[in-house]
């Protein structure tokens, strides 16, 4: 009986210490294997990454080269690509197989140093917090939808035929121009090392209007500080039009007023806005008379302490400048 048990005691503790070693054995492979299975992807990700940076930087090279024929070849004929863009204030939504007609719409030459990371911060006064050509995987966030349709007033067919566009986007990238006024979004199909492009946008930075790195910011927290510096600013002039803002002779000139200045007897204020963290701005009618103000003159002033008036329709945009007498 005594020999019975000691046979079944031996046996246990030999099962006990055979499964131990089988399981260290085990797990020690599983490592191994887990191990070389990360290095793999690893290897596999940055040569991708690697790969992918050589097609972009040639993209960029291309796209910075301002000749539409450098551009085109990264577009699919049959698919076409979607252009974007403001002629003046009207949106324009379209598809197009060639920038020939379009290019100057996008003359601005992007940072060339490609970066797979987040877009940066827009501070304000023309600049971000880092500058390049970011790219990102797209995750069905591209759809033609999401642009302004309400002057081009394409029909739904137009979504519909188009609908491939969508689908076929796996990276987008945002580059910023070189004076950082603005950004191009840009919108792939990346499959190996073929790039197409599916589709193009240009959009200007929130404070493009008033921003001005070379002029220095003026006090704006209130009315009063405006009101302040009216009272030993005066003469505010555009040297581009030859056009001025004089509150000495109470005078406007303006491309609406040929032969006359506009005479002004007082102005109001709207409230301050914040255009970036950096920029504010408020809008400033000037009125001939108090009983007249059907026929105001709309301006817009910023804390960089100059005047701008967008451009309508033939007329062009006015910058009118602080001067000195």
């Amino acid at each position: 009986m005594k020999k019975t048990k000691l046979y079944i005691l031996t046996a246990f503790f030999i099962i006990v210490i055979s499964s131990v070693f089988f399981f260290n054995l085990r797990e020690k492979e599983h490592n191994e294997n887990g191990s070389e299975v990360k290095k793999i992807t690893k290897e596999t990700k940055e040569s991708v990454k690697e790969d992918s940076l050589i097609v972009f930087t040639n993209f960029i090279k291309d796209f910075n080269s301002h000749k539409a024929e450098n551009i085109d070849k990264y577009i699919d004929a049959d698919l076409g690509m979607m252009l974007f863009y403001h002629d003046g204030p009207y949106p324009i939504l379209r598809i197009n197989s060639t920038l020939e007609d379009e290019i100057d719409w996008f003359n601005q030459e992007v940072f060339e140093n490609v970066n797979f990371t987040d877009s940066p911060i827009y501070l304000g006064d023309f600049e971000f917090s880092k500058t390049g050509f970011f790219v990102k995987q797209n995750k069905g966030d591209f759809s033609l939808r999401d642009f302004d349709n309400t002057y081009t007033s394409h029909s739904e067919s137009f979504f519909k035929e188009n609908r491939k566009l969508e689908t076929s986007c796996n990276f987008s990238a945002i580059g910023i121009s070189k004076n950082q006024g603005g950004t191009y979004h840009f919108y792939f199909r990346l499959e190996g090392k073929k790039l197409t492009l599916l589709g193009l946008s240009t959009e200007s930075v929130s404070d493009y209007l008033f921003a001005n790195p070379k002029a220095a910011f003026i006090p704006f927290d209130n009315k009063s500080d405006i009101e302040n510096y009216f009272k030993t600013q005066k003469l505010f002039r555009d040297k581009d039009q030859n056009a001025y803002i004089d509150f000495d002779k109470k005078e406007i000139t303006y491309y609406d007023f040929p032969d006359d200045p506009f005479v002004f007897e007082y102005f109001e204020m709207g409230e301050i806005q914040n255009d970036s963290d950096k920029i504010k701005s408020v809008e400033l009618i000037f009125y001939p008379d108090k009983s007249n103000k059907e026929n105001g003159f709309f301006t817009y002033f910023s804390n960089k302490g100059s005047f701008v008036v967008p451009s309508m329709g033939v007329r062009p945009p006015y910058f009118y400048e602080p001067i000195r007498k």
